[in-house]
Formats: structure tokens, sequence, C-alpha cells
């Protein structure tokens, strides 16, 4: 259990909750084994027509403005505040997106005062989640409620959770999203026109997805969320289960998204990057050769995935995760003066020159 005063489950390294251990981990019970079962039952009837869908998505490349499809994430930094909006306006980005944890609602205050800042953007707030946020459904509500009711004065649109299927974010099945998304969906009575982003699943789990925009529950969504992670293959051109390279995991996605009864029929990428080599304890993963890479690998490997996502016509918008950690971000905090690295100068070529640049495939 998190206690909201007690952030030793926190890892500030890499921004996010430490991985839980044996003790931790959630068990298995007759709980666990029941969303199981209805997860297999969804994909056993849904999936022929996610396999027709699929085969019938063709790649039709986007024709929307680059500054509508390009975002990045900013955290709250008070000592890097001022060359955080410098960079933001010489990178000439228009999409962002910012974090509040529910958690921390009663400070609201400071995540307000920097997200006003950037009043030349667009702005996605993420609510992330944790195990308290699952078990005191009426808590997580009441702090969900504060952050949207203060946050609309630059924002309508917000996504709800962040990698529902890691049990180190606190849900430890499909059905505690299900109690989370649900709450937030009693306060439209009180938000009339807010847009809610949801799903929020991390990593290619096509079966996680299915089960969050497929189901009975009572909520609705205005656009899918997916935190679609490839770096495990290094190249996005490379192939999992022997078939999916990035953009046929972007079209399953997007076919399991054309039939949801949950969702409107728009792909967000919130999240995605490449874990930078020999930057423990920054990097979120192992530091494994496998899945981490060097500086100039990531800047290639972004365009690239900026690049596939555009011309697939599928998605939305993509935010690459973030603009400062030196494991995976486009600037390394190490040095004394901040150091923008390869890929910030990738994404700022791509906002400038498009895709026009880009070696061929």
């Amino acid at each position: 259990m998190n206690n909201p005063h007690d952030d030793s489950w926190w890892d500030y390294y890499s921004d996010q909750p430490y991985v839980l251990d044996k003790a931790r981990k959630p068990r298995i019970t007759r709980k666990t084994i029941s969303e199981a079962i209805k997860i297999l039952a969804t994909s056993v009837l849904v999936s022929p027509a996610v396999i027709w869908r699929y085969s019938m998505l063709q790649p039709a490349p986007s024709t929307m403005p680059l500054n509508d499809f390009v975002g990045l994430s900013v955290s709250l930094s008070r000592r890097h505040l001022n060359q955080i909006i410098e960079m933001i306006d010489e990178l000439n980005v228009k999409q962002l997106l910012i974090r509040i944890p529910a958690w921390k609602a009663d400070q609201i205050d400071d995540y307000l005062e920097f997200a006003e800042r950037f009043n030349q953007q667009q702005i996605l707030i993420n609510i992330l989640q944790n195990r308290e946020s699952v078990i005191h459904p009426d808590q997580w509500q009441a702090q969900v409620g504060t952050i949207i009711s203060n946050c609309l004065t630059f924002t309508d649109t917000f996504q709800i959770g962040n990698a529902v299927n890691r049990s180190k974010w606190g849900c430890h099945t499909v059905a505690d999203y299900f109690v989370l998304q649900k709450k937030v969906e009693e306060l439209r009575t009180q938000f009339t026109d807010i847009k809610l982003l949801g799903s929020s699943v991390i990593d290619f789990e096509p079966l996680s997805t299915l089960r969050t925009l497929i189901n009975r529950q009572p909520y609705r969504l205005e656009g899918c969320a997916s935190l679609l992670y490839v770096n495990r293959r290094l190249s996005p051109y490379n192939k999992q289960f022997r078939i999916f390279d990035l953009e046929k995991k972007i079209r399953l996605i997007y076919a399991i998204l054309s039939l949801s009864n949950k969702s409107a029929k728009k792909l967000w990428i919130t999240e995605t990057n490449w874990p930078l080599l020999n930057t423990k304890p920054y990097t979120p993963n192992s530091g494994n050769p496998r899945s981490t890479v060097d500086e100039k690998t990531q800047a290639e490997f972004l365009r690239q995935y900026f690049q596939i996502a555009y011309q697939s016509g599928m998605v939305e918008k993509v935010y690459w995760w973030q603009l400062i950690n030196p494991g995976y971000g486009l600037v390394d905090s190490r040095p004394k003066a901040l150091r923008k690295m390869p890929s910030y100068y990738a994404f700022k070529r791509l906002l400038i020159d498009g895709f026009a640049k880009l070696p061929a495939r």
C-alpha cells in the first residue's frame, strides 16, 4: 500500500514506481483468475472481427500539420523552469503532456503555476494513480475532481491512469482500472465538457488493450491513450512475435479501437522513448543493451518512430517521454549545465523539416 505521505516507493531517478518485490507482488486469487477468464473470453469472441478489421486497414499518410501531431512531455521543475520554457520555445513544440499524480492533488497550485507558463501550447494532463487510488476510490475521485476543476482554465483533455497493466502502478488487474475509470466517469455530471482518454495500457499488450476498450463497464472515452514502447525490439522496424513491427502494432491497436464500444476512434500515443546505455539509475530498465541504445541511435529511432506513426494515418498525436532526463529524455541534467543530446536536435529538426530529411527505407 502506498502512503501518500511516504514516497519511498517512488524512483525519482527514472520518474516511476520501483519494481515491486516478491512480498508486495499481487497473488493469484479468485479475482485475478476471474479477470483472466474474462480477458480470454473477450479475445475469443472478438478476435475474428479484429483480424478482419486489421486485414482491411491500410496505412494512409496523415495530412495534419506536424505541430498538431508531435508532442513532448515536460515535468514540474523549479530548478530548470526558465530553461524548460526556453527549450519549448526553441523546439517550437505545440503539444505538451504534463503528469499530475492524484496523490499530489493537494499541491495542485504548483502544477498550475508550471502549466500556465505554457500559454501558447495545447496541454494534455495525465492523472497518475497508485495502489491507494484503487483501495480508496472515493478519495481518488475527489483528487481527480480537484485536478480537473483547477486545470479547466487551460485544458479540457485528461488522460486517466498510467500503465494500468503494471502492478507497480497500483492496478493488479484490469478490473482495478475499471474502478478508477468509472469513478472519473461520474465526474461528468460536474464537468460536462471534459474529454477523457483512457485504456492507458503500456507496451504492446493487445489482450489488455482489447479488455479495456471492449467491455460492458459504464464509462466512455473521447480517445484511446496508448503508451506504446517498442524499445525492447530496438529499431521500430524490428518485429515482435515475428509479425508486429511498429506499423503493424499501431494497425492492430487501431483495429481493436475501431471495434470499441467504449472509445471514440482516436488513437493517442502518450508515451514512447528509448532508454540510453550506461545511464543507470536513470535508465528505467535493466540497462540491458538489448533494450537500450546510444545517444545517436536514440535520435535516429525517434525520427523513425514519429515518421511511421504519422504515415500510418491512424494516430492523432505522439508524445515523447520526456524533455529532461539523463536516462531516456532529450536533455541530460547530470552536468552543471543542461546538455542537449542528439535526440533534442532530431526532435527540433523534425518540427522544422518534417520527414523530408529522413533516410529512405
